[in-house]
């Protein structure tokens, strides 16, 4: 019994032991709930979100939704822990430091043109002609103040001082459109409310790179997006004219530790959401991991090449979230307990025979001493030896597993047989003293 429960506790302590390395190296449990940050509010990163969120949950994934400034302002909040994925534009992780390399893109989710708005008269030098103007360049930490400092700082222009104004773009665009400010750039997509209401306004042009090979070789992360007259409103004619803008990725950005399962799961929604391209974008181009400009988490660089796991295919989210928690149990259940009840016959026989070993052992030591005895006391000694030995081989036979039983009757027979001979032996001594 002793045997029993001793081989029971190493298998609990082994079971434990092994659940909880399971938990430190392998995957942990896919999470129930991850937080999301998106942008500016009204923006098309919000209205994104709210789409992600709406088809996550359908799959078991709630998601909750942070606004912030921008990009810079995003990945910030990736650093710090404060959120689990993020959309960010294109060409902005070098500005934030990630010495210990904490973050990871995901995939690369559309194109989302440079649009730069102005009043006045019509600009045929592009930004150059901007100089002086009361300039609106996006919200701090904003990935369109990013882009719109380096492009100015690049063709010698101010980035800073009373004409450059950090708004965001809900007032960028009011205040544009009211005449106090000259120009404004917006980091968006065509479908942006911003956008959309300054194509339609009369005293607002739109500002075409002429100059588009040479921005998109000086910074790899823009590429040339061409507007073709009413390309996107027919009925409005809009634009009105050929137009030339550049244009970063969208990206999906998380921090490095995100769980395998969530990321397929957000490239997933994303292949749903913009795999069927847009005005701009070819369908099927996106996600993509062209563009991405910070290293590609595991699971997603996966995904983007061979696809979903056998196991996401087939199961939705919340089934694999079970999926993943028995497994992390039932390996090591399998591990320890499937060989101990292997092991456990054979080290039971191997106890019962070392025990009958032991009990013949004494037996035979005890008809050592009676054969070499000459004395009635010490014949005595020796069967009183032999009797508590039969005791204890009857108690033995109660306990022992039916496989030995055998063995403990043959035990007791010869038990039974060197002390007959034993007592037949006094008797002799005895008788012979009498004479």
């Amino acid at each position: 019994m002793r045997s029993r429960l001793a081989l029971v506790g190493v298998a609990v302590l082994l079971t434990v032991a092994l659940v909880a390395l399971s938990l430190l190296y392998m995957d942990p449990f896919p999470p129930r709930r991850i937080v999301l940050v998106t942008g500016q509010p009204g923006g098309t990163y919000d209205a994104i979100g709210h789409e992600y969120k709406r088809r996550l949950a359908r799959e078991g994934l709630r998601v909750e939704l942070q606004s912030s400034a921008g990009s810079l302002e995003n990945m910030q909040r990736l650093l710090r822990s404060k959120a689990d994925v993020a959309f960010v534009q294109g060409g902005t992780y070098p500005l934030v430091p990630d010495p210990e390399g904490r973050l990871r893109g995901m995939a690369a989710l559309y194109r989302e043109p440079l649009w730069i708005f102005y009043r006045g008269r019509p600009v045929t030098d592009g930004l150059a002609s901007l100089a002086g103007r009361r300039i609106a360049i996006g919200a701090p930490g904003s990935g369109t103040e990013a882009t719109a400092r380096a492009l100015l700082t690049e063709l010698g222009l101010p980035t800073s001082g009373d004409t450059i104004l950090g708004l965001s773009s809900m007032e960028a665009r009011r205040r544009l459109e009211e005449g106090t400010i000259d120009a404004a750039f917006f980091v968006s997509s065509y479908r942006d409310v911003n956008v959309a209401a300054l194509l339609r306004h009369p005293d607002v042009r739109l500002l075409s790179f002429t100059r588009d090979v040479a921005f998109a070789r000086n910074f790899r992360y823009l590429t040339p997006v061409r507007l073709t007259e009413g390309l996107l409103d027919l009925k409005a004619d809009l634009p009105r004219e050929e137009t030339t803008l550049m244009a970063p990725a969208a990206l999906l950005v998380c921090r490095a530790t995100l769980h395998p399962r969530v990321v397929e799961q957000l490239l997933s929604v994303a292949r749903e959401v913009h795999g069927g391209g847009s005005l701009i974008d070819p369908p099927l181009r996106f996600p993509t991991r062209e563009g991405v400009d910070l290293p590609l988490h595991d699971a997603a660089d996966s995904f983007l090449q061979r696809g979903e796991s056998f196991t996401s295919r087939l199961l939705p989210y919340w089934a694999l979230r079970w999926v993943v928690q028995f497994r992390l149990i039932l390996l090591p259940l399998v591990a320890v307990w499937v060989p101990l009840f292997k092991i456990l016959p054979w080290v039971l026989r191997w106890r019962g025979n070392r025990i009958l070993e032991r009990h013949y052992a004494l037996l035979r030591d005890a008809e050592t001493g009676i054969d070499a005895a000459a004395a009635p006391e010490v014949l005595r000694t020796g069967i009183a030896r032999l009797e508590v030995l039969r005791e204890q081989i009857e108690g033995l036979a109660r306990r022992l597993p039916l496989q030995h039983q055998r063995d403990a009757y043959q035990c007791r027979v010869h038990v039974s047989l060197v002390l007959a001979e034993a007592r037949d032996r006094l008797r002799e001594l005895e008788s012979a003293a009498a004479r």
